[in-house]
């Protein structure tokens, strides 16, 4: 049995010993893994890093999609930056209101590996009429599009280096150019990297990219075990006003028929509650 290691932060890795290696290589645009592990199913790691694991993606994927979904008062049309494991499409297309979701992956290779090696993730999704896949770079999608947006959905790799050309998916630029194609009310949600008391890069780089552009950025964050830390998220609009009170009737009231399987509606109430050490290190 031979072991994937992961560098979690600036002192800490993590050993998985990997049970079975189900594919392994290079796309155009980075190198995959899919492997089986005891603890935690079929696990994606791309670039060295973690994305998903059959376990609890549906704990990711519901705190990422649902806050934003909940609290939008009639969402309809939604863009996806990312989201090549299909999970993500398909949290959103549970929505009946929902008319269109436009996915944007820019590695139709790494789409393709995932519909072939984890089918039941994003059947659903893939084979649903009201999601259109295009396989581009999503700076080059937002500025030729014509379509309007009531919700959007970043699920996308985590960056390291704030230097390198990955950081642009996280970039002020990036949504400016997004915001004249959002609906009134719209409302913005992204992965936001690790929580922690100490080091948050991503999560406050993030935070703050959005905070130029939006007028209300809140950040959340849930524990996914087989990331091995507590997990940011950050929803932006102009207007969040309705998770300032009574959080859990507002998403209970509104929540059109859907359940929250993997995470559930208290849990989801409670990730906006962050602990202080982790609120103050991120500048909330």
């Amino acid at each position: 049995m031979i072991n994937y290691r992961e560098q979690e932060n600036v002192s800490d890795s993590v050993d998985r010993a990997v049970q079975n290696i189900i594919a392994k290589g290079k796309t155009s645009f980075q190198e995959y893994l899919f492997f089986e592990s005891k603890m935690h199913g079929v696990c994606i790691s791309l670039d060295g890093d973690i994305q998903s694991c059959e376990s609890d993606e549906g704990i990711y994927h519901e705190a990422l999609v649902h806050p934003a979904l909940l609290a939008h008062p009639n969402p309809k049309t939604v863009l996806i930056m990312g989201g090549g494991e299909g999970a993500t499409a398909r949290e959103v297309l549970r929505y009946k209101s929902i008319e269109k979701v436009v996915m944007v992956d820019i590695d139709e290779e790494f789409v393709n590996l995932c519909r072939e090696h984890l089918p039941a993730w994003g059947v659903s999704a893939f084979n649903d009429s009201r999601l259109e896949v295009l396989y581009m770079d999503i700076n080059e999608y937002l500025v030729t599009c014509s379509e309007k947006f009531d919700i959007v959905i970043g699920d996308l790799i985590d960056v390291h280096d704030w230097d390198s050309p990955a950081a642009f998916l996280y970039g002020e630029g990036l949504y400016k150019t997004m915001k004249p194609l959002l609906n009134p009310n719209a409302i913005i949600a992204t992965q936001g990297g690790a929580l922690d008391t100490k080091e948050s890069t991503s999560h406050k780089h993030i935070r703050e990219m959005m905070g130029r552009v939006f007028g209300d950025v809140r950040s959340y964050g849930v524990i996914v075990p087989s990331f091995y830390h507590l997990w940011g998220f950050v929803i932006a609009s102009d207007d969040l006003s309705v998770l300032d009170t009574n959080l859990q009737e507002k998403f209970i009231s509104s929540a059109k028929g859907i359940t929250l399987d993997a995470l559930g509606v208290e849990s989801l109430v409670a990730a906006f509650t962050l602990p202080k050490l982790i609120k103050k290190n991120i500048g909330v």
